[in-house]
């Protein structure tokens, strides 16, 4: 049957809503309901009301006690942060206790929760309900940032597990509230950042210190490797710097053998040129010493020409040299 969201403040059939989704877990075991704090405004009644559920509400504020409804839930006020909160309670045991985006609100959240168990208010099989913001959504994030909230504790899921784990809880079931950052609701994705809150169902048991141990391993574990993956980043970074001053060098390398490459190309040039100077010149000097070899013969010649030439003008100036020596010899 559905119900008008007036009536409750919320719609019981809605499917992603945090105070639907308490409601259906809450009436779900047709148990005996505490609820605590001013979360989840009307699942309380709803419980009554529809379900016909034997319903106790405890809030810190007084208000709280005009705003139920006649045939509502017995509402009663205390101090969550004062020791003995759960004295007009009359030791009662409940099968179901909703703690309902309280535990942001309080100093010592852990005593509250080890007092439902230790204090029997949940009974040893009881299904505690916890609603809370999730504060790896942007929305709530953001409300953190800009101060305007009135939380003094933020939780993740993972660290409201924890929380838990240490009180003696053990998570058996969780619900995710999503709005996506463009302000529309899905109920598809199970990404974290995308869940605005989250409604955990936990149980009381002897193995949440276990538990809380192996949370607060996986922590170190985690942190350690979120050391490593930096690490890793760090190293990847400078590696890459070493690759990229790497090709440089190899640029200006391939530059510089370039221009050796054209220096060898010229001097080979340059090679090639003076080997046919060299060519030429003795090319030019065996000409030479051919002519030398012929001006050397024709010297020769010349020089017994001009021998014969001697003798021959001895020849003939030898009488006329008598005749001259006689003819002064007469006068």
């Amino acid at each position: 049957m559905t119900i008008p969201e007036h009536d409750f403040g919320f719609d019981p059939d809605a499917l992603n809503d945090t105070a639907a989704s308490v409601y259906r877990m809450a009436r779900a075991g047709r148990a005996t309901v505490l609820h605590l704090g001013s979360g989840a405004d009307g699942v309380s009644r709803a419980l009554s009301v529809l379900d016909n559920l034997k319903v106790t509400r405890v809030v810190a504020d007084p208000s709280a006690l005009d705003a139920e409804a006649t045939n509502g839930p017995e509402v009663y006020v205390a101090d969550f942060e004062a020791a003995g909160w759960y004295a007009a309670l009359d030791e009662r045991t409940y099968e179901a206790v909703i703690v309902a985006d309280l535990l942001e609100h309080l100093r010592d959240p852990a005593r509250v929760l080890r007092d439902l168990r230790e204090q029997r208010l949940l009974a040893e099989d009881g299904r505690l309900l916890v609603s809370f913001a999730n504060v790896a959504h942007e929305a709530v994030a953001s409300e953190l940032l800009s101060g305007s909230s009135a939380r003094i504790r933020w939780y993740t899921a993972g660290s409201m597990n924890r929380l838990l784990a240490a009180s003696g809880y053990v998570v058996t079931e969780t619900h995710h509230m999503r709005r996506p950052t463009d302000g529309q609701t899905t109920t598809i994705a199970h990404d974290e950042a995308q869940t605005y809150a989250f409604v955990l169902q936990a149980q009381p048991s002897a193995a949440g210190p276990q538990l809380a141990l192996l949370h607060r391993q996986l922590d170190e574990v985690t942190q350690r490797l979120a050391e490593v993956e930096t690490f890793r980043h760090q190293i990847s970074a400078l590696l890459e710097e070493e690759r990229a001053a790497f090709r440089d060098e190899i640029g200006r390398g391939a530059d510089e053998l370039e221009q050796v490459q054209n220096k060898l190309s010229h001097v080979t040039d340059e090679r090639s040129a003076l080997r046919n100077d060299v060519a030429r010149l003795h090319r030019q000097l065996a000409r030479l010493q051919d002519e030398h070899a012929v001006a050397k013969i024709a010297m020769g010649r010349l020089a017994a020409i001009q021998r014969g030439l001697a003798k021959a003008a001895n020849v003939i100036v030898a009488p006329i040299r008598s005749v001259l020596r006689a003819e002064r010899g007469r006068r």
